[in-house]
């Protein structure tokens, strides 16, 4: 009888190792390779977010800052709106003082022009009176004196009212005149005050009012020609790094960080960082300045030299603030500031009512014989 051959059943091992081939499933060396892979990319992840963590915490002074940036541009639109307000009373002050300079330049202009109209016409009534009969010296001496007075009144009203030391002075020289043809020993004390108190006049600085009042009207007009400073950086972000012979691996690297960076950018300036004007900003600014120096002009013609030196010396403050200082045609506007600024105005002037006090007692009293 033969002998059947008995093969020995195989080890679950040697089992799992023969259906290998057969089913296709990865072996231990590829599992151990796909788990390697796995931890790098969870490594590299949280290293991702330790880096992003780290960055964040960098950027937090700059995002306080742009809070306090943010709270400043707040109060900056409140005080902009306060300034629109405050700007709509000025502009209904600076219509009333227009109104009011160009109704006193009127009534100068109208009282220059009958100042010179009434020497030619009171000489023909003196001639007039002389060719009457029976016309004396007395009566002569007493239109003179008449004469006189008026035009000592002309000369205190111009130093009371308008504040005009020119035209006072000539009015002063007439009233000197008509007491010297009357020739009454009595006038000569009134003379002698009047002298003094021409004097003074002559002392009184006497600017070119008319020219500064017209430099400052041109000054005004050509604000809205000068450029204003630029207010803030030109532009933000980083520079794209230039690419090197890096090898692929890193090239990757790099423009995954530009991308995990592009979320927040930050760059570092010297420059001051100021909020950004708005269009209606600007006007009101150039409005504000106009005004401005309107009031100075006002300040020029009412004698107020401090006040009109205060009003240019703001406007030249805030034109070096505000305007583009490289620019010729400001540094030209700030200079002339600076000119008209220095003219010298008259502070004070001097009572000149004592001479009209003094002809107007030598009036009251009797005609010598």
């Amino acid at each position: 009888m033969a002998e059947t051959a008995v093969t020995p059943a195989p080890t679950p091992a040697e089992a799992e190792v023969e259906s290998t081939p057969e089913t296709g499933q990865p072996g231990p060396a590829r599992r151990s390779w796909t788990g390697l892979l796995a931890l790098l990319i969870a490594l590299g992840a949280a290293a991702s977010s330790g880096y992003l963590w780290s960055l964040q915490q960098k950027q937090q002074p700059a995002l306080a800052q742009v809070d306090r940036l943010t709270k400043q541009l707040q109060s900056s639109q409140g005080s902009v709106t306060e300034l629109r307000t405050k700007q709509g009373e000025t502009a209904a002050t600076n219509a009333q003082l227009q109104g009011e300079l160009s109704e006193l330049n009127e009534r100068l202009l109208s009282q220059r022009k009958t100042l010179d109209e009434l020497p030619p016409r009171l000489n023909r009534l003196e001639r007039a009176l002389e060719e009457l009969p029976g016309i004396s010296d007395q009566a002569r001496a007493a239109w003179l004196i008449a004469e006189a007075g008026y035009y000592l009144r002309i000369a205190n009203a111009q130093v009371q009212l308008a504040r005009n030391a020119e035209v006072a002075l000539r009015a002063q020289q007439l009233a000197d005149e008509k007491l010297r043809d009357a020739a009454d020993p009595r006038l000569t004390r009134v003379r002698a005050a009047l002298a003094d108190e021409m004097t003074a006049l002559r002392a009184v600085p006497q600017p070119d009012t008319e020219g500064i009042v017209l430099a400052i009207s041109s000054l005004a007009r050509s604000l809205d020609q000068l450029p204003l400073a630029q207010q803030g950086p030109s532009r933000y972000g980083q520079q794209q790094a230039e690419e090197d012979g890096s090898s692929g691996l890193a090239r990757a690297w790099a423009r995954l960080s530009e991308a995990l960076l592009s979320l927040v950018r930050i760059k570092k300036t010297d420059e001051a960082v100021s909020p950004l004007r708005t269009p209606a900003e600007e006007s009101l600014l150039l409005r504000r300045l106009e005004a401005e120096l309107e009031l100075a002009r006002g300040a020029l013609l009412n004698g107020e030299g401090q006040l009109y030196r205060s009003l240019l010396d703001d406007v030249k403050a805030s034109i070096r603030r505000h305007f583009d200082n490289d620019v010729p045609a400001v540094r030209a506007a700030i200079n002339q500031l600076a000119d008209l600024s220095r003219a010298e105005l008259a502070e004070t002037l001097p009572d000149i009512s004592g001479s009209l006090e003094l002809l107007l007692r030598v009036a009251d009293e009797a005609p010598a014989p």
